[in-house]
């Protein structure tokens, strides 16, 4: 290392860095400090937003991940940041996420609200989307803003619907039935290209989520006619498109005020975690080509990895 290196390596250790400006954001990926203290920068600012926002009754637990799905390492990281909790405290999840696979998701919000004192919350300040949004229906109450989507809890198979292939095979029938000359042409296709094990597979797992969810929602007052079974199915079979936006004011009408809260203390704090969050992330990536993901606790959930 040469001398002038070595200076500015001293001076950027001996630097104080305020991490709610944006130019001292910036200036700890341009100073090149190490990740570890990197990461100490970004653990510390992220307790100093936790205590500005005075919600010390609520032990919070963070599940920001936009690139990873939702899988056992989430669960365990989750499952070790909460059980010593023993309901000590009310538990407060955080939750940025694409969504990923169901039976984690469950485990998660299951264990949440049991270990929790009274109540199992949850904030969406953006996206709590498919797998999330199944973590959040376990919850007693889910935080929201404008800007915050819940979504179906239809499992997914490379990014195609597990209904998917019986809502072909329906399809291709009306159109046999419409074309009866071409039936043949349409069977010989579905025979060439349709695996029926595939198909009965794909309804297995879609009828897994809706239990799951039914779970998840049982023991909960609704607002008019709405039950556990019926909203579970409205959740993973009534939406046509995996990325629709179930927004604020339609997750309301579905699980009711007493549910979804809307302007309050802690929609404000999982907003700041997000933008803070979300702006470190673009720096990680376009600076050091880095990902980042905050799953757990505030003190041992930050990882970082190289991009492929």
């Amino acid at each position: 290392m040469s001398k002038k290196e070595s200076n500015k390596e001293q001076q950027s250790s001996e630097r104080t860095y305020d991490l709610s400006v944006p130019a001292d954001h910036v200036a700890v990926f341009r100073d090149k400090l190490s990740e570890e203290a990197i990461k100490a920068h970004i653990i510390s600012h992220t307790k100093k937003i936790l205590e500005g926002a005075g919600l010390d009754s609520y032990h919070v637990v963070i599940l920001f991940d936009e690139e990873n799905s939702i899988s056992s390492f989430h669960s365990n990281r989750i499952y070790q940041t909460v059980k010593d909790l023993d309901g000590e405290k009310d538990i407060l999840m955080i939750i940025q996420s694409n969504g990923g696979n169901i039976e984690p998701a469950y485990l998660i919000s299951k264990t949440c609200k049991r270990l929790s004192k009274s109540k199992f919350n949850v904030v969406v300040p953006r996206k709590a989307k498919s797998a999330a949004t199944l973590i959040a229906l376990g919850a007693d109450e889910v935080h929201m803003g404008l800007l915050s989507e819940l979504g179906p809890i239809d499992p997914q198979f490379g990014g195609f619907p597990a209904l998917g292939l019986s809502n072909a095979i329906e399809k291709i029938a009306a159109m046999a039935e419409k074309y009866p000359k071409a039936s043949s042409v349409f069977a010989k296709y579905l025979a060439e290209n349709i695996n029926i094990q595939h198909l009965g597979l794909f309804e297995r797992i879609n009828e897994s989520a809706t239990q799951y969810a039914s779970r998840l929602l049982a023991n909960k007052k609704f607002p008019d006619e709405h039950t556990p079974e019926s909203l579970a199915d409205h959740f993973t079979n009534h939406y046509k498109d995996h990325s629709f936006v179930i927004d604020a004011d339609e997750a309301a009408s579905l699980l009711g005020n007493e549910t979804i809260k809307e302007g309050t203390p802690e929609y404000n704090l999982g907003n700041d975690l997000y933008e803070f969050f979300s702006f470190t992330a673009f720096l990680f990536k376009y600076v050091q080509n880095k990902q980042m993901r905050y799953v757990g606790s505030i003190d041992e959930g930050l990882d970082i990895s190289e991009i492929d």
